[in-house]
């Protein structure tokens, strides 16, 4: 499988990582990506699991909740029009 994106990495957990995509769109979110499976978690609080461990995304969700700046400038540097 080929993915047309660039990554932003954010966090890493234990086995897991939180990860912004380049060429993506709206609205600001995140991924977490685990060898379970995949979420995207927006800022808005609306979250798509994909297998993600519910303890892992609860962790995810958490400092996605607590870094929410973060989140957004690095969604932000990864989409801007100007960059691809």
């Amino acid at each position: 499988m080929l993915y047309n994106y660039t990554l932003g990495k954010l966090y890493s957990g234990e086995g897991w990582i939180i990860v912004v995509r380049g060429n993506e769109h709206p609205p600001v979110h995140a991924h977490v990506l685990h060898p379970d499976g995949k979420a995207a978690v927006y800022l808005s609080g609306k979250v798509v699991n994909a297998g993600v461990p519910a303890k892992v995304l609860r962790a995810a969700q958490a400092w996605i909740d607590a870094n929410t700046k973060d989140v957004r400038r690095e969604w932000v540097t990864m989409n801007n029009p100007r960059r691809r």
